[in-house]
């Protein structure tokens, strides 16, 4: 009795279970082209301004795209800051911002990056890199925290200081460096 009910069981256990991998794959395409077109619109919708203060998406990959500030623009990244970290402290010439600062790299400043890290990363690999900073009145500690360096898919790809990090430095002038303090200054309610 046994083995009749396994060989009518079998092929009818079959049956079921091929059945429902066609409901399941056929429910994951629905779902992926959903999230496709969701990305798709909000991509189109965002705004994106090298002005300082504009709401910018990142990345793709970036589901909280409010989280981060656009502050500036060049051709080999784009600099965001991140709202939920930003610290504004201190008084007169001892004002300091910190937060975390994400550099999202083109595929130039992605190329260039690996060239110039003397074998530690792979050209066009990198996509973006997270670092804690601190920008002062007449002085800035960039990447004070330790630079993570990810690509496309979000996997860590090197811990460490490579040379789009130049550490402690006082501002020149008109540089990209002193701008982004005014910019940060600017956010933080100290123009002077």
């Amino acid at each position: 009795m046994n083995k009749k009910w396994a060989a009518v069981l079998i092929p009818v256990f079959m049956m079921t279970t091929l059945g429902t991998a066609d409901v399941d794959a056929s429910w994951w395409s629905k779902t992926m082209k959903k999230l496709d077109k969701w990305a798709s619109q909000s991509s189109s919708s965002s705004s994106s301004s090298s002005s300082g203060g504009v709401v910018a998406e990142p990345t793709a990959n970036d589901v909280k795209s409010n989280r981060w500030i656009e502050v500036q623009k060049n051709q080999y990244y784009t600099i965001y800051v991140d709202r939920k970290s930003f610290r504004a402290e201190g008084t007169a010439q001892d004002r300091r911002v910190t937060a975390y600062f994400k550099r999202v790299y083109t595929p130039i400043g992605s190329q260039v990056l690996g060239n110039n890290s003397n074998g530690r990363v792979k050209p066009d690999v990198i996509t973006h890199s997270i670092a804690e900073g601190r920008y002062r009145v007449n002085s800035y500690d960039e990447a004070w925290g330790t630079p993570h360096y990810y690509d496309v898919h979000g996997n860590l790809i090197y811990e460490g200081r490579l040379q789009d990090y130049s550490g402690w430095a006082e501002y020149i002038p008109d540089s990209a460096e002193e701008q982004l303090k005014d910019t940060l200054f600017h956010m933080a309610g100290w123009d002077y």
